[in-house]
């Protein structure tokens, strides 16, 4: 028998009982499911350099990051897509030297009567009332004073002689996804009125995400978040989450970014990485900016595929997420293009909803270059992370301190069965850890994440290194399920 705390050499006489936990027939352990925002903070957010806090409220992200700020938006974005998932944010400031983005809205005319006129600044509402005596210069006074006393805005604005100048309160690049429109689903201008937009540009100088990382290196998530999306910050989280998903890391996470751009301006953004553990999307010209609908997507993600790795993600609502209008909405074969670029995309509703069409990663290519679709969809990389972390934590509750041997040796056949048939787990074998592992397969497949169970676990191998007999090694074959993506059918008729 195998006691770990009843000496084998007691012999006052005595009722001596041990307790501890048989694990043979445990379901699929949970999975720790964790997420961190990297936001971008304003001067006035409490949150300092370094410092990593728990979220369990939307509008905590006000104090951390400061009214008005991308990191705020975004840790409202994702409580308001995923309201159960631990969630843990920590900060970066400008960078040194960043200039800010700058966009215009240009009033020329007049109004016959008063009227409201209707705005959606970076995805806020803004809306003024001018009468028909206003001029344009004191229209564009209106709207910016309007813009200025919504204090959660990303920008902050300045009006003179009839132009608005929209300025995002946060340097960088990031700043440049910002989307000015004027309303006009809601009401339409005036004939003898209009309002001519310059789009958010000229900002430059993303903080460097590679710091937080730093921060963040030996600590477990499953997923960051993140809203820089230029190839310097692209290449350093794809190098980071490569770097914690190998064996001796073990640290599985999956970043989520997002990008305003046209169609040629994501196919270049999807391409900046080639990584299964990255998902980029993008909209063109959505209301809602690119880091909100990115923290949209990481909850909806976060919570579903903890749920089920297994299934697609297509067809969740993604809260908060306006439809671009209709001239910029992506057609089914850009949509197709944009796929195969490693942008995730979506569809819109009629009114104005937005859903995921499909998730997916960046990975396109072998690392011979060749086009390889192994670990396209987000499922894959999900099942995989949430299975090594079932068998691995499985190992170490069953076989935390088992001695090793051959199948065949007399230590394999000297352990104990009980009535049930559960081994004594003082030793174990290649077959016994292959036994194991069929049994987990069994969960596996009843929860429909592999299938063809019996086939895999025939084709896994179980053996004793020859060169250490300390060290086991294996290779584990899964076939991961499919989803019902696209449905090809000839329908005919008879004549």
């Amino acid at each position: 028998m195998d006691f770990n705390e009843i000496p084998l050499d007691w012999l006052e006489p005595a009722t001596l009982i041990e307790i501890k936990a048989n694990y043979q027939n445990i379901g699929v352990l949970p999975y720790p499911e964790k997420v961190v925002l990297i936001g971008h903070k304003l001067a006035a957010g409490t949150l300092a350099p370094g410092q990593i806090v728990q979220i369990t409220r939307g509008e905590e992200g006000i104090a951390y990051f400061g009214q008005g700020s991308i990191g705020a938006e975004m840790v409202a974005a994702f409580r308001k897509a995923n309201k159960t998932t631990p969630f843990y944010v920590t900060a970066l400031a400008d960078a040194a030297g960043a200039t800010k983005a700058a966009g215009k809205l240009t009033f020329t005319g007049t109004v016959p009567v008063a009227t409201v006129l209707r705005f959606k600044i970076a995805g806020r509402q803004v809306r003024i009332t001018v009468r028909a005596t206003d001029t344009a210069a004191a229209m564009a006074t209106a709207l910016a004073a309007a813009i200025n006393a919504d204090l959660a805005n990303v920008v902050t604005a300045a009006a003179a002689l009839g132009v608005v100048t929209c300025t995002a309160k946060s340097g960088g690049e990031v700043g440049n996804d910002i989307v000015l429109k004027v309303d006009v689903k809601a009401q339409a201008l005036p004939p003898s009125l209009t309002v001519a937009i310059d789009p958010m540009a000229g900002g430059a100088g993303n903080p460097l995400v590679q710091a937080a990382l730093d921060t963040i290196a030996n600590t477990w998530f499953t997923k960051v978040l993140t809203p820089w999306s230029d190839p310097t910050n692209m290449a350093a989280m794809a190098q980071w989450v490569a770097d914690r998903y190998v064996a001796t890391a073990k640290l599985d996470v999956h970043a989520f970014v997002a990008k305003n751009g046209t169609f040629g301006q994501l196919t270049t953004f999807g391409n900046l990485t080639n990584s299964p553990f990255v998902t980029a999307m993008g909209l063109k010209n959505s209301p809602t900016s690119s880091w909100n609908y990115a923290a949209a997507a990481c909850g909806l993600a976060a919570f579903h595929l903890t749920n089920d790795p297994a299934r697609q993600l297509r067809s969740l609502v993604l809260p908060g997420v306006e439809a671009p209008d209709e001239i910029d909405q992506f057609e089914e074969t850009e949509q197709n293009l944009l796929l195969a670029n490693g942008i995730s995309t979506f569809d819109h509703l009629s009114d104005g909803t937005t859903t995921i069409s499909r998730m997916v990663t960046t990975y396109k290519t072998s690392s011979l270059g060749i086009p390889d679709r192994a670990w396209l969809d987000i499922m894959v990389p999900a099942t995989m992370s949430r299975i090594r972390y079932d068998w691995s934590a499985y190992i170490s509750l069953m076989y935390p301190r088992s001695k090793l041997a051959e199948d065949d040796s007399a230590a394999a056949f000297a352990t104990s069965y009980d009535d049930d048939g559960a081994v004594d787990t003082a030793v174990v074998t290649p077959g016994r850890m292959k036994g194991s592992w069929a049994a987990r397969c069994k969960l596996y497949a009843k929860r429909v994440w592999i299938e063809d169970m019996q086939k895999t676990v025939k084709q896994s191998v179980f053996a004793i290194s020859p060169d250490d007999r300390n060290r086991m090694n294996a290779r584990q074959q899964v076939k991961i399920v499919g989803n019902l993506m696209v449905f090809a059918s000839s329908l005919e008729f008879q004549v």
